[in-house]
This record gives C-alpha cells, sequence and structure tokens, in this order.
C-alpha cells in the first residue's frame, strides 16, 4: 500500500488530489457521472480484466465529456479515504490510498506517429 498526498501513478493511471470535500458533492460542468459496476466504479480498464478499481460507496465520479484526443480525464469526489486498487492476482501495481477529498485522474495516451492517431494507452 502506498499512502500519497499530492500526487501518484498506477501504471497508466495518474491520480491528483485537488482539494478538501467540498460541500456541495456535484460534477463541474462538462462531466457526465459514472456508473459503478458492481460496487466498484472501474477507473482504468484492462483488456484482460486487470482492471483498476475504486469502492463505489461514498464516491461521486464523473468522466470529462470532451477530453483531448485519445485521453480519459476522470473528475472524483470522495467522502471515504482513496483506494485505488489493481485487480489482478500477479505483478500486480500497489495500491494506492488517499485522503477523502477531491481527485483528478488522467489514464495515459499514446500517439502512433505512423497512423496520426491518439488513443488512450492499452493494458
Amino acid at each position: 500500500m502506498k499512502k500519497f498526498s499530492r500526487v501518484a501513478a498506477q501504471g497508466e493511471i495518474t491520480i491528483r488530489r485537488i482539494g478538501d470535500l467540498p460541500d456541495d458533492r456535484r460534477l463541474p460542468d462538462g462531466f457526465t457521472e459514472m456508473k459503478a459496476e458492481d460496487g466498484v466504479f472501474v477507473i482504468g480498464h484492462s483488456e484482460a480484466g486487470h482492471h483498476h478499481v475504486i469502492g463505489a460507496e461514498g464516491a461521486t465520479v464523473g468522466i470529462k465529456d470532451r477530453p483531448p484526443e485519445g485521453m480519459k480525464i476522470l473528475y472524483m469526489i470522495l467522502e471515504n479515504s482513496l483506494s485505488l486498487e489493481h485487480l489482478r492476482s500477479h505483478d500486480v501495481h500497489e495500491t494506492i490510498v488517499g485522503d477523502p477529498g477531491v481527485y483528478e485522474v488522467r489514464i495515459a495516451r499514446e500517439f502512433d506517429h505512423y497512423a496520426e492517431l491518439a488513443r488512450k494507452s492499452a493494458d
């Protein structure tokens, strides 16, 4: 378990704390609320099923409606401590833990110079 206070990374995911827990738990304009899947939010999707997840209890997560090409940006309001886990039985990324608050998550992107195309990094 890796505790952080400002910025951390887990594989292709970079997470940054941007503030304390606000009185208003609404997402900012330009973000659409994500739906939890089986009690968790899938923060980073893996084609092999080794997702990066946080628990859904006390969490509001929004996905940016119009991010830069190939990028995924999330806005998270967490009433409980953050625990970003990697669902894999081997070669697992260490769990990232942070205090309740507001976080921005960015999923790395890669650029294919031959196809002149940006896309989310594949896991």
